[in-house]
This record gives C-alpha cells, sequence and structure tokens, in this order.
C-alpha cells in the first residue's frame, strides 16, 4: 500500500525584487504571514443543438490564471510598502522657520499641526506687530512624536494675532508615501517545514518567480483588542519568459518536498 501523507505546512515567507536577469535580489524574512496559491484554467465550451439536453459538445483549453495572496500579520516598513504600494521616504531634518500653522485663531481643544514627525525646538509665536510666544503646557501641549500643537488656553499672555506660526526641527524618521510607487514583481520564497508527527517528507521549500501584487484593498490600523493587523494581498503570478517548462524551474513556480 502507497504511504498516505498528510500536510500541514508552517514556515518562513521571504520575498524581494527580481533581478533583470529573471533571478532573485536578496530576499527578506516578511515576518509571521498567510500564504495560499492557485491555478484557475479558462475553458470555452461549446453547446450541442440536437440532443434536447444542450450539454456540452465541445470544450477548448484556454489560458491559465495564476494567483498567490499573502497575508501580512506582521507590519514593518517594507510590508506596508508593498500593501499600499508605497514609496519609503526619509524626512528632511533642516530646521524650521515661521511655519504657518493656522491661518486663524483656533480654539481651545484644537490640534495644529506642525506638517512634520517627531520634532523637538518648537516654538510657537502669533503675528502681532510684536510677535508674542505662546507659553508650552499653558497655551499648548507639544505632540512631539505626531507633530501636533494641541490649543490649552489663549487667554493667558494673549490677546494673540493670527496667522499663529511655529519654528521646529524635524526628527529622523523614514515614513511611506503611499501610492507613490510603481508596480513591481516579486520572487517569493517559502521555507517551510510539515508538522504532521512522523510525516515522510518533513521539509518544504517553495518558489514562486512572478508575483505581481496590487495595493491591498483592506488595511485595519485600529483594532478591538481582539483582532489582529492583517493585510491580504492577492496578486497575479505572471509568467516568467526567462525560464522555460522543460528547464528546472517551469514558468511560474516549483516546489520540493525533502525528508
Amino acid at each position: 500500500m502507497d504511504t498516505l501523507e498528510y500536510f500541514s505546512g508552517q514556515g518562513k515567507i521571504f520575498a524581494g525584487q527580481r533581478r533583470s536577469n529573471g533571478m532573485p535580489g536578496p530576499l527578506r524574512w516578511v515576518g509571521d504571514a498567510l500564504m495560499e496559491f492557485g491555478f484557475t484554467p479558462n475553458e470555452t465550451k461549446f453547446k450541442e443543438n440536437w440532443t434536447g439536453q444542450r450539454g456540452d459538445g465541445l470544450v477548448l483549453p484556454g489560458d491559465t490564471e495564476a494567483n498567490l495572496t499573502i497575508t501580512f500579520l506582521q507590519f514593518n516598513n517594507e510590508n506596508f510598502k508593498i500593501a499600499s504600494r508605497g514609496e519609503e521616504v526619509a524626512q528632511t531634518v533642516t530646521p524650521v522657520t515661521d511655519r504657518v500653522i493656522s491661518e486663524t485663531l483656533p480654539e481651545v481643544g484644537q490640534f495644529l499641526s506642525l506638517q512634520a514627525f517627531n520634532v523637538s525646538a518648537v516654538t510657537v509665536t502669533d503675528s502681532a506687530g510684536s510677535p508674542k510666544t505662546l507659553t508650552p503646557d499653558v497655551n499648548y501641549r507639544l505632540h512631539a512624536k505626531s507633530g501636533d500643537v494641541e490649543i490649552l488656553n489663549l487667554t493667558t499672555g494673549g490677546p494673540f494675532v493670527a496667522p499663529i506660526l511655529a519654528d521646529l526641527t524635524p526628527g529622523a524618521v523614514d515614513f511611506i508615501r503611499m501610492m507613490s510607487g510603481t508596480a513591481l514583481e516579486y520572487w517569493v520564497k517559502i521555507v517551510g517545514t510539515n508538522t504532521v508527527p512522523g510525516a515522510t517528507y518533513r521539509n518544504f521549500v517553495a518558489e514562486f518567480y512572478r508575483w505581481s501584487p496590487p495595493p491591498s484593498e483592506s488595511l485595519s490600523l485600529i483594532q478591538d483588542g481582539q483582532s489582529r493587523l492583517e493585510s491580504p494581498i492577492g496578486g497575479s503570478l505572471l509568467a516568467d519568459t526567462t525560464k522555460s517548462a522543460s528547464d528546472q524551474f517551469g514558468y511560474y513556480g516549483r516546489l520540493a518536498m525533502m525528508p
């Protein structure tokens, strides 16, 4: 009797851009993630017209669609770049003077954006003939990481005249500019283990040569405490014409099962 081999896989997923010669560039582990793939053959069916059953009289095979979906469970800049088709940008750290943060006199409780992240050396002034300086923790509270000024009191030290200005120094921050990148193709590799006890083929490796993902349709950045950040990204697996159906790679991918 043939050996019955059950399968329950876990493993690490690696991804990296393809090189111009069709081979993988440096790959990085995407962190905890899920993955599935599949193929959809398209057929053209012709109905017969003489039996009264209108059954299929002929089926012509057509093209085959291949897809791979990765669900990110951990987030970092590299994963968010893929999910948002974004571009990583280093924030300019040059000190800024007299940046207008409100054209009108704000109200208590409002937040004024400093238009930078992780700021320091912040000074907030008004536009009177002799500008008045607003006092931190009296007139405003600074939220340095998000780059916001929360208005607390506009009576003490006033009256103040709009517009409200700020001097500041942006911190060293890398951020993702969403939907600013180009469509990229990735080489995806999973190195995994069959966790079924006593499995004959304990180890497996799968490679996919041309994964072209669109931006994620859904990213939940706020959860209820019981959820986790999940970003499923389903992209097409493209045929790799730098390879052939008869070489060691094939057009789409390959899977190796090993003891």
